[in-house]
């Protein structure tokens, strides 16, 4: 049932495995594959379920790499400590097709050296557990979380007090946080893993298209074989890209409250540099 150019590029993305690009075209796969490491430049497109616009876009992924394919979380926290050291309040957004790749094979370095300092685990990491690791630490020296973490309930109710809108407009407006700063915040619904890059609060220095997401997973239904950032004009719009990416689901009248909100939890972690 899905759209044949979706389905296509899902299956380019995920080299034909058809589980995994059916995971992909539903807004999962962690799983998946990725394309090859050449580079492809779709500056200015606009996909069709998105408000927001791909400033970035390139075939490599987190799956370029046989180590990468779980190393979301820390290639978004590469990309906050990269995007916040570099950038302030009047500058110009640093995002390059350099950043990208550049930033991917960082965090898989990054995931790979947590990775063998540990006797089993997890694959996938939450921000947490790689921020309190000896080599999170170490990469991430300049990063402090601001107000703690922030769980958040995924709902058709747009004004959810759980919602994605109400966590992100918390963590812009965070009363620990510098408002005259940027503010990175690493979003997890497991199994995934993505970064939001948020302008200054204060009205006087946020800008156009200040609303950021960056994302090291392939993205077909946003017409992205690799990874991306993609801007956004309105914390509004930001919030329908990420709804594309991590839906709503609704498990039926025979699953209890509890396990719903469960399956469609997603942790929040605001950073400032």
């Amino acid at each position: 049932g899905f759209d044949i150019d979706v389905a296509t590029a899902a299956l380019r993305a995920c080299n034909g495995d058809v589980e995994r690009a059916v995971e992909n075209c539903l807004g999962g796969g962690d799983e998946g594959g990725g394309g090859d490491a050449s580079a492809s430049t779709a500056a200015d497109s606009t996909s069709a379920v998105s408000a927001g616009r791909i400033v970035q876009l390139s075939n490599v992924s987190q799956y370029t790499s046989a180590d990468g394919r779980s190393a979301c979380t820390c290639i978004a926290l590469c990309c906050a400590d990269r995007f916040l050291r570099s950038v302030s309040s009047k500058s110009t957004n640093p995002i390059s097709f350099s950043f990208l790749t550049d930033e991917i094979m960082r965090g898989v370095q990054v995931y790979n050296s947590i990775k063998s300092a540990q006797s089993g685990g997890v694959e996938h990491m939450s921000a947490e557990e790689v921020l309190s690791s000896i080599a999170g630490r170490e990469a991430f020296a300049s990063l402090k979380l601001r107000g703690g973490v922030r769980q958040g309930v995924l709902s058709s109710d747009p004004s959810s007090p759980l919602g994605l809108e109400a966590v992100l407009n918390g963590c812009q407006n965070e009363s620990s946080g510098d408002k005259s700063r940027w503010t990175a915040v690493i979003i997890t619904k497991s199994p995934e893993t993505v970064v939001v890059l948020l302008p200054p609060s204060s009205p006087s220095t946020s800008g156009d298209e200040g609303y950021v997401l960056i994302d090291s997973h392939p993205r077909p239904q946003l017409s992205a074989d690799g990874s991306y950032a993609m801007t956004h004009n309105s914390l509004d719009s930001l919030v329908r890209t990420l709804q594309s990416i991590f839906p709503f689901t609704d498990l039926g009248s025979d699953v209890g409250d509890m396990m719903q909100m469960m399956y469609n939890s997603f942790d929040a972690y605001p950073l400032q540099a």
